[in-house]
């Protein structure tokens, strides 16, 4: 009963982390006429607060180790408010990214530790957890663009958002303080956190580990820049952002179908199997969008290809983890800060083209990161198959 009660409680966090890692990308043509700053500068504000993830990640998986893990989820909790007061109150581009540096430190903290504790609580249905709990942030990011779409509706200043977010994740963040179980305040000894500085060396000797780390750099920078960019390049085939934020809530709910379906297939198939799989589908969807000029069906082949690609980074992080489930901590924070370099990247990246050439290169790099993955996906797929017939 604990464990289903601490499973909801993170899925709420995740939720509400959800709206606030998604509501941005929607609000970046308002924000560029706002504080009068190019597309590119805001990618790089993107960039930053994606570097604040992966600071979080090389970090907060060891402190929570050292501090519990209640402590942790509380203090990345309370970032996580501060920060978005801070956008309520910004007054100009800087202080905003600034503000959205910080949100992606909270981020990063929250996710890593949620990530961390549901795989050692539900050890025996590890994969279908971790994509179950995943799914709290996927339904916030599909709430990001209704509520944007909402607000531009009702003629409501945009400001409101942070400081809605930020009064609700108050009252989550006095739960988790009031809430008590083992799991959430286990701490190591002095002898057994050094081993864990000295272990990042060992996972990063890992084939499986890597190649895991790479398919989520690969995920994370595809998929948080194409949700980001995704009214950007609507905008520029003449869709309105009040409608385009409805185009990319709708594709965000398949998202979150296609991680439950997955979450059903990883009882039943090989994991590696399923990620190269569902790569290639991906990648064929991807690119029946890039070539149909009927906006309908580009929309379909959209909706199709998030289907697939849903559920790819949270079957690598648990491939990953089950190489040594006792550092599960650590392993989360090696393979979300690859996942978040690739999104420092491709958020950059996302921003330059779009400024500078055509907001259409977002499907370049992402049937250039979907033909990666389909790479990295099959050579997994074999090592491990070759690695099973050797044991």
């Amino acid at each position: 009963m604990a464990s289903k009660k601490i499973f909801t409680l993170l899925f709420i966090q995740l939720f509400l982390l959800g709206i606030g890692g998604s509501v941005v990308g929607p609000l970046i043509p308002i924000l560029s006429d706002n504080f009068k700053v190019s597309l590119d500068i805001i990618g790089s504000a993107l960039s930053l607060n994606a570097f604040g993830l992966l600071i979080a990640s090389l970090f907060s998986g060891i402190l929570s180790e050292k501090f519990g893990k209640k402590n942790i989820l509380a203090a990345g909790s309370i970032l996580f408010t501060i920060s978005f007061l801070s956008l309520y109150l910004s007054g100009n581009f800087i202080y905003f990214t600034i503000s959205y540096l910080l949100f992606g430190v909270s981020w990063g903290t929250i996710a890593l530790n949620s990530n961390s504790l549901i795989s050692d609580i539900f050890e025996l249905n590890r994969s279908r957890t971790i994509i179950r709990l995943n799914i709290g942030f996927l339904l916030g990011a599909a709430f990001a663009p209704l509520i944007v779409s909402g607000i531009l509706f009702l003629d409501i200043n945009w400001r409101y958002i942070f400081l809605s977010l930020a009064s609700v994740n108050a009252i989550v963040f006095i739960l988790i303080l009031f809430f008590r179980h083992e799991s959430l305040s286990a701490k190591k000894s002095k002898e057994e956190l050094l081993s864990f500085f000295s272990v990042y060396r060992k996972f990063l000797s890992s084939i499986i580990i890597i190649f895991c780390a790479i398919i989520s750099f690969l995920h994370f920078g595809l998929g948080f820049s194409f949700g980001a960019w995704f009214t950007t390049y609507f905008e520029s085939i003449n869709v309105p952002i009040n409608i385009s934020s409805l185009i990319l809530s709708l594709n965000l709910f398949i998202f979150c179908g296609g991680m439950l379906v997955q979450s059903f297939l990883v009882s039943k198939f090989n994991e590696e199997k399923l990620m190269r799989f569902f790569s290639i589908l991906a990648f064929i969807f991807m690119l029946s969008s890039l070539l149909m000029d009927n906006l309908i069906l580009k929309i379909i082949f959209i909706m199709l290809f998030n289907f697939s690609f849903s559920g790819i980074a949270a079957m690598s992080l648990s491939t990953a983890i089950k190489q040594n489930p006792r550092y599960s901590g650590p392993i989360t924070g090696v393979i979300n800060s690859f996942g978040f370099i690739g999104t420092i990247i491709f958020q950059y990246m996302a921003g330059y083209l779009s400024e500078n050439y055509s907001a259409v290169g977002i499907f370049y790099t992402s049937l250039a990161a979907l033909f990666l993955m389909i790479i990295f996906t099959s050579i997994l797929n074999l090592y491990s198959r070759a690695r099973e017939k050797i044991s």
